[in-house]
């Protein structure tokens, strides 16, 4: 008999042998000059609440960890993160005074000459800095 497919909630670092059904909702690939390139991506199962998140929604979350913004490529410049966990709880809730999309653009100019955050990511694009 087939094993059955481990949660993604279930996972806590004990086991180093897992069985994921999943789908990838989004898929990177980050490469660093002298080193190899790895896949970054975002993962959901059967059991995930992200099919349920629909953009321009307004929600209600608590139970989240609060987490330094520090990694080495990131996608806004705010200091922190927040990270979902087992226990966090997100509920949609009827929020209208909360604005939709505020984007900050970088001039265009500047990223010319270089005036920009290396390691924050500007878009969906794909392109190798380090040839």
């Amino acid at each position: 008999m087939a094993c059955a497919p481990d949660n993604i909630k279930s996972i806590n670092g004990s086991k180093e042998t897992l069985k994921l059904a999943v789908r990838i909702t989004d898929l990177w690939f980050v490469g660093t000059p002298n080193k190899s390139e790895q896949a970054e991506m975002v993962i959901i199962d059967s059991h995930s609440w992200k099919a349920d998140l629909i953009e321009n929604c307004t929600y209600v979350m608590h139970n989240f960890k609060v987490m330094k913004n520090d990694g080495q490529f990131r996608i806004c410049d705010h200091r922190y993160k927040l990270v979902f966990t087992g226990a966090t709880v997100v509920r949609q809730s009827d929020l209208e005074d909360l604005p939709f999309k505020k984007y900050k653009f970088a001039d265009f100019t500047n990223v010319i000459v270089g005036l920009f955050q290396p390691e924050l990511l500007v878009g969906k694009f794909s392109c190798n800095l380090f040839n």
